[in-house]
């Protein structure tokens, strides 16, 4: 139970990657800005998780993550009340801000409880599955949830619908999550950060750098390109979302077998493929292009997201998980960030959409390569 109650944590922030994304169409014409507007509606959030998961993970290091995560929750609340009620463009994208504060605690607090948990690296590798599947499912729900709440009730209640969810997970984790216990001994272990540490912690930045503005992009092509309403484009995200959500448990128990190599080498083949059917979409296309792309990145990232992690926690002391996940998830949302402001500034300036597409193809089937070069130099 206090697994499920940890998913829900991961279920919720990444929900609010994707949930805005198919809002934004509407936000411009309510709030009247522009695509840089459209942009920090989405960076804001990840810039500001990207930025205080370390300090927060290595809090719950410090004080116990019980309390981080239960400050997480009540912080993301807030914000979310105050991102559905924001009048302005400048008040939304500050409370978008305030919300990743509030899933910057929860983030890490959430995997180190796992890690402290399950001892046991094969049954910690599972959970870590279980807990990334969880992750995952929200983004497919993220566009159909986000796209049937703007058609029926505005942009405003894909913020105000996590509210009550917090609602019943606020006391759930107050009875639950157990208050750690800091051993003095286990807290002056030394920290020896190696390649075995970074070169996971790089091929995460990777991942999200490609994976969040290649979903950026495909938002957008349906939407404005091929002028599909926020839920159908949130339906025809499927391929992508599917596989991605399908494949954390899976995953979990392949990492826990051969260990994280195999399923990262098989992961980043996806993505160099998916990316590379980028190159395939013309003037003429439909959706019916780009849904190849969508299939090598939803399989790309499902096999490498679980891995991953447990790759990055298995490389440090057991009493350092906070740190751990804040270093990991850290690269993630900061490149995932800068990836989404990359993606969306190469469609604002190339000559045309589809020339755009083109060269974030390369782009991305390039970076894929590079981290399977990086994973077979630091992962075992």
């Amino acid at each position: 139970m206090l697994l499920a109650l940890l998913c829900v944590g991961i279920f919720l922030i990444q929900l609010d990657v994707t949930v805005v994304n198919v809002a934004l169409p509407a936000v411009r014409a309510d709030l009247g800005t522009s695509l840089s507007g459209q942009q920090w509606v989405v960076a804001a959030y990840m810039i500001a998780l990207a930025g205080l998961l370390l300090v927060f993970g290595m809090l719950g290091d410090r004080i116990g993550h019980r309390r981080v995560v239960l400050a997480g929750l009540g912080v993301f609340g807030v914000a979310s009340l105050a991102c559905g009620v924001a009048p302005t463009i400048e008040l939304l994208v500050a409370a978008r801000a305030v919300q990743g504060v509030g899933a910057a605690l929860l983030l890490p607090g959430t995997l180190a409880v796992i890690s402290d948990l399950y001892v046991d690296s094969a049954a910690r590798a599972r959970a870590v599955g279980i807990w990334s599947g969880a992750g995952a499912l929200a983004l497919p729900s993220g566009p159909l949830l986000g796209g049937a709440l703007v058609s029926a009730l505005g942009w405003r209640a894909v913020f105000l619908i996590n509210l009550p969810i917090i609602a019943v997970a606020f006391p759930l984790a107050w009875r639950l999550v157990p208050q750690r216990q800091i051993e003095q001994e286990r807290a002056k272990t030394r920290l020896r950060i190696g390649a075995s540490f970074v070169g996971p912690n790089v091929i995460a930045g990777l991942m999200n750098f490609v994976g969040l503005g290649t979903v950026l992009v495909l938002t957008l092509y349906l939407q404005e390109h091929l002028s599909q309403k926020a839920f159908r484009a949130g339906l025809e995200l499927i391929p992508l979302f599917l596989p991605l959500a399908a494949l954390g448990p899976i995953t979990g128990r392949i990492t826990a077998r051969y260990g994280p190599r195999l399923p990262m080498t098989i992961g980043l083949a996806f993505g160099v493929v998916g990316s590379a059917f980028l190159l395939g979409v013309d003037d003429r296309s439909g959706y019916a292009a780009v849904v190849p792309v969508q299939l090598g990145l939803g399989l790309g990232m499902g096999f490498l997201t679980a891995a991953l992690v447990h790759a990055a926690i298995a490389a440090l002391p057991p009493d350092r998980a906070g740190l751990a996940s804040g270093v990991n998830n850290t690269s993630r949302q900061a490149v995932g960030a800068l990836g989404v402001g990359v993606y969306g500034a190469t469609l604002g300036h190339a000559p045309s959409f589809v020339s755009g597409l083109h060269v974030l193809g390369w782009l991305g089937a390039g970076l894929w390569t590079v981290a399977l070069g990086i994973t077979w130099l630091t992962v075992e």
